[in-house]
């Protein structure tokens, strides 16, 4: 009996630490990832990021962006992490949320408490304020924007709160509404992003997945496996793509990072729950520069993290920053300056 008892504990004991090994990621040798250094202040000497809730990356200027209404505004950094300028935002329309820029360098921002979008030059000077078609400003039966992205066509883009997506003229004259209905289509959408072909990808919550759609074709589909174990997505949030096709999702309740290729094929994973440099608490917001380099924002913990991705194959990995731990699970490696 004692045997017994002593043998089912040992396979219970086994199958807790494969479960574990699978949750945070096993190296397969194909992608590596080093920590390059998180942004947690806001360009002041103690000055902290209070309330971070969304991360923007201009590829023209080389800038990143990240909206804090706690402080109230957008703080922009060069893609070394050094603070560069502070766009203030207030007045009627009240504090900023998200935050996307255009191929003319304009700044487009959702607020908290309007439903309309804020128009910025570059340097954060107030150039209009939009009213965008279909959003509707009536209790209990708002219709809201909730995301915004830019395209390869450098025009910015808003993820309605329903009805679909608008393609934003900063002239406020010829908005161009996007219908995302019909068989396939996303269902409750966390995240939107738009790749070099002009396709949106929505980071779906139900099921737990990622949706690609054309609106050439006007058709979609669906890739990502719901779950907890390595390679599946759980609570999908944000997602963003880099110019070779890589797609880049967070997973909230696993607090990783999942890579798919442009077809839709998982990759590689990332992170684990945590707080050091290369875990991760609830990651919600994801950005690229489109090259080499992903920004991770965690609200709860009011950072930015900053790595860099690079794509191997199978007998090409010989890294010493980036190594396995004895159960198999992958470690992002430590490089640069930690904190800014």
């Amino acid at each position: 009996m004692k045997l017994n008892i002593r043998l089912i504990l040992i396979a219970l004991f086994n199958m807790l630490f494969i479960m574990d090994a699978f949750a945070a990621g096993i190296d397969r040798g194909i992608m590596k990832v080093d920590f390059l250094y998180s942004i947690e202040s806001t360009g002041g000497r103690g000055d902290t990021l209070k309330a971070p809730t969304d991360i923007f990356y201009d590829r023209t200027k080389r800038e990143l962006y990240i909206v804090d209404p706690g402080n109230g505004g957008i703080f922009i950094y060069n893609e070394s992490g050094i603070f560069l300028q502070k766009v203030i935002i207030g007045g009627d329309e009240g504090s900023a949320k998200r935050v996307a820029v255009d191929g003319e360098g304009r700044l487009y921002v959702r607020h908290l408490s309007s439903t309309r979008i804020s128009v910025l030059s570059y340097k954060g000077e107030p150039l209009d304020v939009l009213d965008l078609p279909g959003v509707i400003n009536v209790p209990g039966f708002d219709i809201t924007p909730l995301h915004l992205a830019s395209g390869p066509d450098g025009r910015v883009y808003a993820l309605k709160s329903a009805g679909g997506i608008v393609r934003i003229d900063p002239l406020g004259e010829n908005h161009e509404e996007i219908s995302i209905t019909g068989e396939g289509a996303p269902n409750v959408i966390y995240g939107i992003s738009v790749d070099n072909d002009g396709r949106f990808l929505f980071a779906d919550m139900r099921p737990y997945s990622v949706v690609r759609f054309d609106p050439k074709g006007k058709t979609f589909s669906r890739f990502g496996s719901p779950g907890i174990i390595y390679g599946q997505l759980a609570r999908p949030m944000g997602i963003a793509t880099d110019e070779s096709g890589h797609i880049f999702v967070t997973s909230l309740v696993r607090n990783n990072v999942l890579c798919y290729d442009s077809k839709g094929n998982f990759i590689e994973e990332f992170g684990a729950p945590g707080k050091g440099y290369g875990q991760f608490i609830m990651p919600t917001k994801i950005a690229s520069d489109g090259k080499d380099r992903l920004f991770v924002l965690e609200e709860a913990l009011k950072r930015v993290q900053v790595f860099k991705i690079k794509f191997l194959k199978e007998n090409e990995w010989n890294n010493p920053l980036v190594k396995n731990s004895d159960n198999g699970q992958l470690i992002a490696g430590f490089s640069g300056i930690e904190r800014r």
